[in-house]
């Protein structure tokens, strides 16, 4: 495996870090910096600021639209998962990738930009571990660079894996080929790892991650204030880095999918024990997006969010219509298949505040058959809330707890958590398995709309045909990437 010379090559190595560097000042400054191309090494690490600097660069590079700051989240994941209905036209991108069209060139572009962008980010992860032990830094702040890149790097490389690699299926696909993972700063090949084995290197970066951090488990909410508790701009805004719980939430993850339901269980209930995140209350909430005070993406509820300064910009794009009868580019659902989602035969349905019924609406119906999203609007420039996308939620770890918990009664407990936070009926625990999936998978599509999340859970439970899609029959040709076609770069193809 290499990477796509066409945005990862050696010169890329030599560019200024700095030039690339998100400065979080109340989460809506920026610094500015050194626009030159030569900057050494040794100057780059030579204080504290230039490592913090280059920890902010690593957030900068997963908050790109090739990355969660739109096609990781609410674009292209979405759109595999058939969340939108702007797939009739064969022709458009977005019914080549409705399709899983991957050799189509529209479609390869796509793919090899999140391949590359991911790869990207990683390797400033690893210029920062490269210098971390140089004496710069004071104990306290090298624990948490150190925690936050290994953590970073694992978390990066384990979606590389979900998106590149087969499912691990109980370990049945623990031999067949995954991905490259990078340890080092380098231009030299690297050869492609077993799955098991990759996963193995994430869980030990994850688990050294997660002593590092455990000297800071503080969480500064978002919700609860627009600017931050701490002085530090270092050390602001937790949520918005792969902090300590949100380790700990990686690593729930990553047991679920290697199927150690202990492990999973053991740190999905970790974080949410650790009373540091709630669910947002829906008699308070503000969903109007020219306010202030809004919050359309629960804050409080994220483990782990990207700050996209510009998202605005992305989003507004695909889920506002400048016509009535929007437009071929757009995002959208429709409201049959959004009371399908939601469960219209639900007893208090309206009251979900997700439904596209709630009085406090996350909807924008412009007819039955065109309905956008306004979870990603963001109208008020200085509500930092509308400039944060989750990457990690409460509701996911309690999702995790449910189908790692012992039993079919403790797994809906769980669910039924998540459930009353929503205000919607409690379950009574389903007579089988098959059930109990099927209830699982119903939450899952109730929960992360415009996230990214239900095409990872329908990869990882093999979801053969995926609702409210095209009727195809779903293998791991649809569910694995295909490895960019210019490796020029970082290894071979084979193991």
């Amino acid at each position: 495996m290499k990477f796509n010379n066409l945005t990862f090559n050696k010169h890329i190595f030599h560019f200024s870090i700095l030039s690339l560097m998100l400065v979080i000042c109340s989460c809506n400054k920026f610094l500015d910096v050194n626009p030159k191309t030569q900057i050494k090494e040794e100057d780059q690490f030579s204080t504290k600021q230039g490592f913090t600097d280059g920890l902010f660069g690593i957030y900068q590079g997963a908050a790109q639209p090739a990355s969660y700051g739109k096609h990781l989240t609410f674009g292209f994941l979405d759109m595999l998962a058939q969340r939108y209905e702007n797939k009739s036209i064969t022709t458009s991108v977005f019914g080549k990738i409705a399709r899983y069209n991957y050799t189509d060139a529209d479609v390869q572009k796509v793919v090899d930009s999140v391949f590359n962008n991911n790869y990207a980010s990683i390797a400033q992860a690893n210029f920062i571990l490269k210098n971390v032990d140089n004496g710069v830094l004071d104990a306290t702040t090298k624990a948490i660079v150190k925690g936050e890149s290994l953590g970073m790097r694992a978390f990066l490389h384990f979606d590389l894996i979900r998106m590149f690699s087969n499912s691990y299926s109980d370990g049945a696909n623990a031999s067949t080929p995954s991905i490259a993972y990078l340890k080092t700063f380098t231009v030299k090949p690297t050869e492609r790892l077993k799955l098991a084995d990759a996963l193995d290197a994430c869980e030990a970066d994850l688990k050294e991650a997660e002593q590092l951090l455990s000297i800071n488990q503080d969480i500064d909410q978002i919700a609860q204030n627009q600017g931050s508790i701490s002085a530090e701009l270092f050390l602001k805004f937790r949520q918005n880095h792969l902090n300590y719980w949100a380790v700990k939430a990686t690593l729930a993850r990553l047991y679920l999918f290697k199927g150690d339901k202990v492990n999973a269980l053991k740190y999905a209930l970790e974080v949410i024990n650790s009373n540091r995140f709630s669910f947002v209350n829906q008699s308070t909430l503000v969903v109007d997006a020219t306010l202030v005070t809004s919050d359309l993406t629960f804050s409080s509820e994220h483990i782990f969010s990207i700050y996209v300064s510009r998202l605005k910009t992305v989003a507004d794009v695909l889920f506002k219509a400048e016509t009535s009868v929007g437009e071929v580019g757009d995002l959208w659902s429709t409201r049959t298949n959004l009371n399908a989602t939601y469960q219209t035969t639900l007893p208090n349905y309206g009251s979900d505040v997700r439904s596209p019924i709630a009085s406090k609406s996350l909807w924008n119906e412009l007819s039955a058959s065109i309905v956008y999203s306004k979870k990603l609007w963001s109208d008020k420039s200085d509500n930092v809330k509308q400039r944060i996308i989750p990457v990690i939620k409460l509701a996911e770890m309690y999702y995790i707890a449910a189908e790692s918990a012992p039993s079919i009664a403790e797994g809906t407990n769980y669910l039924n958590i998540v459930r009353v936070a929503r205000l919607i009926p409690a379950l009574s625990p389903p007579a089988s398995q098959a059930l109990f999936d099927a209830e699982v998978q119903l939450e899952y599509r109730k929960e992360f709309y415009a996230e990214g999340q239900l095409w990872f859970y329908y990869k990882r439970k093999g979801v053969t045909t995926i609702p409210g899609g095209l009727g195809i029959s779903m293998t791991n040709l649809q569910y694995t990437f295909p490895l960019p076609v210019a490796e020029l770069e970082f290894g071979t193809s084979g193991i």
